[in-house]
């Protein structure tokens, strides 16, 4: 038999030898990752926390689960952790206790009034939570302990890391469900006896027998196994925000409490068997439907905790990923994952960028390009160096980022979760009612119909129906390369009925070559003119500044970008100025500059002293899938429409008119966006790439960027298109259309089953065990529809 993982509790594999010696004993590790982490808490004097760590859940969340967030006191841990912008801290925390959205309401309104706090965010379908501090005026154990007042525990949370805390709450999961099922088989047994004994005839003594065996395997289930919904009734209760466990609670206790006094009073019927069948039903129903929510998610990218190579003062070493630093020298082998974000120092390689952009062709890489963590380098041995690690490489941050959208409700959900809240207390209401009037009917079974009123009608499903529709669509989306960074875009794509479109870098690659040069001085040569354009250029990200990144820059001072015009520096003290037509007319050189515009081509023009210097012509690709995807957008009844800053000669030298309903050129970031705001089209979606159309990105009802855009782009958009494949663009309108209706069915799906049920278990005709099943099928139906999303 393997040996087991001191750490996490993994079997060892037979061929790795991982130990250090730790608590005066030599402890054996499955992999650096568990032997990093060891060694940081027996360092800090927290070796506590693994006599802990076998503790009940909810003990501990009640204690003190703070030595874990002391870890994070040591640097290189809180890197690996948390997010660090100025003083604002983010990070992501697992939540244990979460059943439903109420849940998530109540952690977000207690979270939110801490002080310190600028953000949080929870994702119930996943049990994370996205929080933001300031830290000058809070710090992360202060923040752990009010999770704890309130009846959750949180610990700090990192794809590909086995997480201690969830998996100890499935094992419990699967011990509260083993020893429900094995109760309730028994009390099930001892029923049949006492129902046949009823037909039959049955001496007083065998009766009283059966009942005591009932009582003695109910106990157990109805305590432990059904303890976590005591738990949430009582936070219900204190916080006076109702979930579901509520009334299950209610319905629970009041059966076997009234089982438990005809047992002693030998008096009436005892209904054991109702009670234990309640409970394992509602717990089979949490655990398949928690099951199918991780199943649908399981596609995400994980860190790789694989060992890493590193030169370090010369010499090569053996370093767990975690202990990488910036400024290290990586040695990465074919096939193996890229931990960190980094510069390429070989000459060439391949990379399987599919985990951040969804693309599955190899991308070539060469010296001196930026390398992503979670690609995988594909052919050759190569060595980077380290830029980013932790919560700061790019592949963290498109975590954080999709977990903020997925945390944030859109309309249809935050009316659903404000429905199950009230749906509750109707429900309590209702139920009161109900068992008044049977009770003055003189019905004799007034109680149980009551709490079958109590089960039917728990609103589960209805909290359900659009939060694990969004995090199957979104997921979705992001492994076809779109990230999505708001809440709200999926809703709005599906209505989208206009599509702006910028130009450059997004309909056409955004790769320009030059075909042509004109010089009109003496003073410099071609090649010095040449160097000029690229000195002036060498900070832009613009597209057209990659066609002078072959040419060595001459150093040019003072660079100023003159938004959509061009650009000017000071070179040899001189100024010179370098942009498009609408630049020679600001600087006054428009009657020179005009003479040399060519339809057709792209130009772009030097002036130095009002003189102009050299006009250079550039040409731009079309995107090969962009006509077939405008095609398709139109056949599907969507508005078209260009806005660049272009010339129109520039613009129909590459895309017909006949392409779009709307032919805008010319057009400076005001502009666009003044175009937009005249549109009257509430249901807008804006695509772009460059600072000229980052206000019209951040105006439009939905903005996309473009995957190679700049980062202010990227930063006022509502989604990313990672991949940069228009194609994307069709396919997620139609999913998100899809998703739509996928959402519009849970919900009917949920209100109709609360409608069709409450009015037969108000006549008494649906036992409260059937109700139980009844409750945890709705839910499961509800989250394997959403799970067909996963399919697209």
């Amino acid at each position: 038999m393997n040996k087991l993982c001191f750490h996490c509790g993994d079997p060892i594999p037979t061929d790795l030898h991982i130990h250090s010696q730790l608590q005066n004993e030599t402890r054996e590790f499955c992999c650096y990752g568990c032997q990093a982490i060891a060694e940081h808490i027996c360092g800090a004097d927290l070796a506590l926390y693994y006599e802990r760590r076998e503790m009940d859940l909810a003990k501990r969340a009640t204690s003190d689960s703070s030595a874990i967030f002391d870890l994070l006191k040591d640097p290189s841990l809180y890197n690996e952790y948390v997010f660090q912008e100025s003083n604002l801290h983010s990070i992501q925390l697992s939540i244990s206790g979460i059943t439903c959205s109420a849940c998530a309401w109540l952690i977000e309104k207690h979270l939110a009034n801490q002080v310190g706090v600028v953000s949080i965010s929870v994702n119930v379908s996943e049990s994370l939570a996205s929080l933001t501090w300031d830290s000058n005026e809070t710090d992360i154990h202060i923040l752990a302990q009010a999770f704890q007042t309130i009846g959750y525990s949180a610990q700090p949370h990192r794809h590909g890391e086995q997480d201690l805390v969830q998996k100890n709450e499935r094992k419990k999961a699967i011990i509260r469900l083993g020893i429900a099922g094995v109760g309730m088989m028994q009390v099930m047994m001892s029923a049949i006896a006492m129902y046949a004994g009823d037909l039959q005839g049955m001496e007083d003594a065998y009766r009283h027998l059966l009942r005591w065996i009932s009582f003695l395997f109910a106990t157990p289930v109805v305590i432990y196994a059904g303890l976590p919904f005591y738990k949430g009734a009582i936070r219900d209760i204190k916080t006076r925000h109702f979930t579901m466990d509520l009334p299950v609670s209610l319905g629970v206790l009041l059966s076997y409490g009234s089982s438990v006094l005809a047992f002693y009073t030998e008096s009436g019927h005892v209904y054991f068997d109702s009670a234990t069948m309640f409970i394992f039903f509602l717990l089979l129903g949490r655990f398949l439907e928690t099951l199918a929510r991780s199943n649908q998610n399981s596609q995400q990218t994980k860190h790789s905790l694989e060992p890493v190579k590193v030169i370090r003062d010369g010499i090569e070493t053996t370093v767990p990923t975690q202990k990488l630093a910036v400024g290290d020298i990586a040695i990465i082998n074919p096939g193996q994952t890229i931990p960190v974000d980094g510069t390429l120092l070989s000459e060439l390689t391949n990379v399987d960028e599919s985990s951040l952009t969804g693309e599955y062709s190899p991308v070539e890489k060469n010296k001196g390009d930026a390398l992503h963590a979670q690609t995988v380098n594909v052919d050759q041995k190569i060595q980077l160096r380290v830029k980013q690690v932790g919560q700061n490489t790019q592949a963290a941050t498109i975590s954080r980022i999709t977990e903020r959208a997925l945390s944030e409700k859109p309309r249809v959900a935050i009316i659903a979760d404000t429905v199950a809240h009230y749906f509750v207390l109707a429900v309590l209401l209702t139920a009161t009612i109900t068992y008044g009037f049977w009770t003055v009917m003189g019905e004799a079974e007034a109680y149980w119909i009551m709490v079958s009123v109590l089960v039917v009608t728990c609103p589960c499903a209805l909290s359900l129906a659009t939060p694990v529709a969004l995090t199957a669509m979104t997921n979705t989306l992001k492994r076809h390369g779109l990230l999505i960074t708001r809440g709200h875009v999926i809703e709005s794509l599906a209505q989208t009925k206009q599509i702006v479109f910028d130009k450059t870098g997004t309909l056409t690659q955004g790769k320009f070559s030059i075909i042509n040069q004109k010089n009109f001085s003496n003073e410099h040569s071609a090649d010095v003119i040449l160097s000029i354009m690229s000195g002036l250029e060498q900070n832009s990200q613009h597209p057209i500044a990659q066609a002078f990144r072959p040419i060595q820059p001459a150093a040019v001072l003072e660079i100023q970008n003159i938004t959509s015009l061009g650009v000017s520096g000071f070179f040899n003290g001189k100024e010179f100025f370098f942009g498009n037509l609408a630049l020679m007319t600001k600087i006054g050189l428009q009657q020179d500059a005009a003479l040399h515009v060519e339809n057709g081509k792209l130009a772009l023009f030097l002036a130095c002293e009002q003189q102009l210097i050299s006009v250079i012509y550039l040409s731009d690709v079309l995107r090969p899938e962009a006509e077939s995807v405008l095609r398709t957008l139109r056949k599907n009844g969507i508005r078209l429409s260009l806005l660049t800053g272009d010339t129109r000669s520039s613009a129909l030298s590459t895309l017909p008119v006949s392409w779009f309903d709307d032919y805008e050129t010319d057009c400076l970031p005001d502009q666009k966006w003044q175009w937009l705001k005249q549109q009257g089209q509430t249901e807008v979606l804006m695509v772009g790439d460059g600072l000229n159309d980052v206000p019209a990105l951040a105006g439009a009802t939905t903005s996309l960027a473009m995957g190679a855009s700049s980062d202010l782009a990227k930063l006022h958009s509502d989604a990313v298109l990672l991949n940069n494949h228009l194609r994307t663009i069709p396919e997620a309108i139609e999913g998100a259309k899809q998703c739509r209706r996928i959402i519009k069915q849970n919900l009917c799906w949920a209100a109709g089953y609360n409608a069709t049920l409450l009015p037969l278990a108000v006549a008494g005709l649906i036992p409260p065990w059937v109700a139980a099943i009844g409750m945890a099928l709705s839910s499961l139906i509800v989250v394997l529809n959403a799970s067909r999303l996963n399919t697209l």
